[in-house]
């Protein structure tokens, strides 16, 4: 049971897997099925994203934002 601790909490060996440090690109993955996947996920939902923020805007400066009424106006 506690040898799986050991391993857990063991320093890295060294080689490639120890030279891999923060936030590294792993350039196989995103060049497989599943990497390209990810990518075209990400665009998308960032496009997704900016096309309700861009429509959230725009109800709010229609139907929410205090306009002037026809009294003010003159």
């Amino acid at each position: 049971m506690f040898g799986a601790w050991d391993r857990r909490d063991r320093p890295p060996e060294e080689g490639t897997a120890s030279e891999l440090q923060g936030f590294a690109v792993d350039k196989t993955f995103l060049s497989s099925l599943k990497g390209i996947l990810l990518e075209t996920e990400l665009v998308f939902g960032i496009i997704l994203v900016s096309v309700f923020a861009y429509d959230a805007f725009k109800i709010y400066r229609t139907q929410m934002a205090p306009r002037a009424t026809q009294g003010d106006q003159q």
